[in-house]
């Protein structure tokens, strides 16, 4: 009896001790699920944190897409702002005529295209009149003809090879009281004997170029050109009279390329400083 009342106490303890233990692992059990729940509840949740972190990037994209943009416009307004300025202070673009050789004083324009040869003596003697001393007036053609279109307006009788040996550009113009004629060349050697070929008619040829010229207006069909040397160069010179040696006509080349008719030394010698000056500027 004592035996089976010792083996019954043992078994309550046992039994005792095995609801304590499984009391205690279940107030443990409830203590991690109630903490894991509780951290669980802090943490946000997985997809918010994606969307936070997505916000952020769209937030840095939109930030750098506007800086750039903000970049490229202001760097655009201040290449239109600099152009803007340098097109202000820049001075105007002055475009000069073809036929202008030489640097004038003043320009005037002559519409000589439908001129005949005494309406042009009378327009060119117009616009020629009291050009001061060491002025140079350049006489533009508009609208533009061909050296052979003005020779034709003129009634010149030179030789065929001559005229062809002119290019199309040539130049009109007075200095002081005296005009001159500058024609670019295509051959110098078809040009030099056309010139001395044309020698007979050219002073009555080119009269309405000299309207002024009374010395020019005087010569006969006897006088004849004669060889002078003007600053080094070979210079065609006509004298005003038999007993004159102030020519009243002259004509020379300058470099082979260009033929100068004026009447007078002083003239021809501005006129060749002038093309000296012109050719070394370039």
């Amino acid at each position: 009896m004592d035996e089976s009342q010792g083996e019954k106490s043992e078994l309550k303890q046992i039994r005792t001790f095995q609801g304590d233990v499984a009391e205690a692992l279940g107030r443990q059990n409830e203590s991690l699920v109630s903490i894991q729940r509780q951290e669980t509840a802090k943490r946000p949740p997985e997809s918010s944190a994606e969307s936070e972190l997505d916000k952020k990037k769209k937030d840095f994209l939109f930030l750098l897409v506007g800086s750039a943009f903000l970049i490229i416009v202001g760097s655009l307004g201040a290449w239109f702002g600099y152009k803007e300025y340098q097109r202000r202070i820049a001075p105007p673009v002055v475009t000069v005529p073809t036929s202008r050789f030489i640097t004038a004083s003043k320009e005037t324009t002559l519409g000589i295209a439908t001129m005949t040869r005494e309406e042009f003596a009378l327009a060119f003697a117009e616009v020629a009149r009291d050009v001061p001393a060491g002025a140079i007036l350049h006489v533009a053609v508009a609208p533009e003809i061909t050296t052979s279109q003005f020779l034709n307006i003129l009634e010149v009788r030179a030789p065929g090879a001559l005229v062809r040996s002119f290019d199309k550009l040539f130049m009109i113009g007075v200095i002081g009281g005296n005009p001159f004629l500058i024609v670019k060349l295509v051959s110098f050697e078809n040009a030099f004997a056309g010139m001395l070929s044309w020698e007979s008619t050219m002073p009555q040829d080119l009269l309405p170029l000299f309207p002024q010229n009374e010395g020019l207006k005087a010569i006969t069909t006897t006088s004849v050109f004669k060889d002078i040397v003007v600053r080094n160069k070979d210079v065609r010179a006509l004298p005003g009279g038999a007993s004159s040696t102030t020519p009243v006509l002259l004509y020379t080349f300058f470099d082979n390329k260009m033929l100068i008719i004026t009447d007078s030394i002083e003239a021809l010698e501005t006129l060749m400083d002038r093309l000296t000056r012109e050719r070394l500027s370039r």
